[in-house]
């Protein structure tokens, strides 16, 4: 018995780890592209719905697509509409994979996941390794379906599992019960779907048994994706409940046919199937294609009225306006200096962002958290980051590449400043608590946003004269700086050694924003030199 137990142990173990090294090995080689792609084919929900049925079968994560659109949404670059439309082609691509774990390939796969394997061991170059990830994912989903098969194979002779299949039959609600408990472990219907047909091959579960099994597995795998949901704000959220929605009434539709078909002997799904094949292993890729294609349909048809109730059960969040670039939409991929002029124009913009997440500081803020703000500079800098390196891919003039430099040094300082401030917003919140240091606190608070706003009029206006201003109301000689430091040199009249060390962070924090911001302004543009 402890032998069977640990095959089936083992057949899950290798299967589930197979689906991972597939789904990260495809991620990793077409993510990138697929955020590239996705912009180009929203023009209509035809080409989107298209675009989603190829990109499920190449990347077969609809979680990464997921994380992937939501990004691309909260950018500005799509909108729900249009991702909805991805998604839902998306869930038809990725049934691709059982059908291909049908097919009689065993004695191949030996030779690629060997292949596969030592190729791994011995590369060193990324792109190949993730092709090798692939081709061992692909291997170690076939050996952990046939190992789990040949573990629970001897359980059809004892009398107290065949007792249980027994009682199963009789009772399908408790196929679905099982089927959604492993969909909520694995977070994954495909993954318990491969489950389903290794138990039916093995002869384990009937037909139906199987098929209930993966409906509840929808059902698991959008519990967990509901708790992931109360994650996510705004738009993003609105994407988690379409996939949840989705699932629910896939799950719902087939259930209830179920149900009609046995109880009524009405032909429905289960006869279909049937007459096509007599295959289990055949027949349950097909429900599962039937099953997310019916889910499709449903939501092709009502995509538009179904993105507006979703827009208003989850209006965009605050911090998603600052998050999406207002220039980089009119981007050109063949205009390196015009490129150049947007990205400065966005930079200035992340300057202003940085001030609204200082200005968290204040005891009378009433906005977004500072912990969402920060994501949203992120997602913005991520963004124009992005773009700086597409302009770095174009031929230029020589004046044009010495200001790409300039802007990718004011990206980097932008990233640095966005996270001192983050930190610094932190440790003023908590030094202001302290009766001892809430006036150098509240110090510190206001001459950091005179200056960042300074630095922003400086940003902005491009003036040789502001800049000069800026540098020197920042330099390591300014007052700005010496009454920082001074502050901490007279602090020995502190009694707690914690109060001391508050606040050496507090004045550290703050000669770190200003020394960045000086170094920032100080990066005259060439045509002001």
């Amino acid at each position: 018995m402890v032998e069977i137990i640990g095959k089936i142990l083992l057949g899950l173990g290798l299967m589930f780890t197979g689906v991972q090294l597939l789904s990260t090995g495809l991620k990793q080689l077409s993510s990138r592209g697929f955020r590239k792609v996705a912009t180009r084919f929203v023009s209509s929900r035809l080409k989107a719905l298209l675009f989603g049925v190829g990109s499920g079968v190449i990347m077969q994560s609809t979680s990464a697509a997921l994380m992937i659109l939501a990004s691309l949404i909260t950018a500005g670059f799509i909108n729900v509409s249009q991702a909805i439309a991805i998604l839902t082609g998306f869930s038809i691509g990725n049934t691709i994979l059982l059908f291909f774990v049908a097919l009689p390939i065993e004695t191949a796969v030996t030779f690629v996941v060997g292949f596969s394997g030592i190729a791994l061991y011995f590369s060193k170059i990324d792109k190949y390794r993730n092709t090798f990830l692939i081709g061992m994912g692909l291997g170690l989903i076939f050996f952990g379906i046939e190992i789990m098969t040949a573990g629970v194979k001897p359980l059809r002779h004892e009398e107290w599992f065949t007792g249980a299949m027994t009682f199963s039959i009789s009772y399908p609600f408790l196929s679905i019960i099982a089927g959604a408990l492993l969909g909520f472990i694995a977070q994954s219907s495909t993954a318990v779907a491969l489950v389903a047909i290794g138990l039916a091959k093995a002869n384990i579960l009937t037909g139906p048994q199987t098929f209930l099994f993966m409906y509840g597995a929808a059902v698991g795998s959008t519990l967990f994706k509901a708790m992931l949901g109360k994650g996510f704000r705004g738009t993003s959220q609105q994407l988690v409940r379409f996939v949840n929605m989705f699932n629910i009434f896939g799950a719902t539709i087939f259930i209830l046919l179920y149900y009609i078909e046995v109880y009524f002997h009405i032909p429905l799904v289960m006869a279909l199937l049937n007459y096509l094949t007599p295959s289990l292993q055949n027949q349950a890729s097909i429900v599962f294609l039937l099953f997310n294609l019916t889910s499709a349909t449903f939501f092709i048809i009502i995509n538009r009225p179904f993105a507006a109730w979703l827009a208003m059960k989850s209006p965009p969040s605050e911090e998603e306006g600052f998050a999406q670039p207002k220039y980089l939409l009119d981007f050109q991929p063949d205009d390196p200096e015009t490129g150049l002029e947007l990205i400065h124009l966005e930079q200035t913009r992340e300057l202003e962002h940085i001030a609204v997440l200082f200005a968290t500081s204040r005891e009378n803020y009433e906005g977004a958290d500072p912990e969402s703000l920060y994501e949203a500079f992120k997602t913005l800098s991520r963004e124009v980051t992005d773009a700086t390196a597409t302009v770095a891919a174009m031929p230029m003039h020589r004046l044009t590449a010495k200001d790409h430099a300039y802007c990718q040094t004011r990206q980097t300082l932008l990233v640095q400043i966005a996270e001192s401030v983050a930190d610094g917003v932190t440790i003023i919140i908590n030094t202001r608590k302290n009766t001892v240091l809430e006036r150098l606190s509240t110090s510190c608070m206001e001459s950091l946003d005179f200056l960042i706003n300074l630095a922003i009029d400086a940003q902005r206006s491009n003036n040789i004269e502001d800049i000069t201003m800026f540098k020197n109301l920042t330099s390591a000689n300014s007052p700005s700086m010496e009454q920082v430091r001074k502050a901490y040199v007279n602090s020995d009249v502190l009694i707690s050694a914690n109060d001391k060390g508050s606040m050496l962070d507090l004045t550290i924090s703050t000669e770190k924003i200003i020394w960045l911001l000086n170094r920032l302004i100080s990066l005259v543009p060439p045509e002001t030199e």
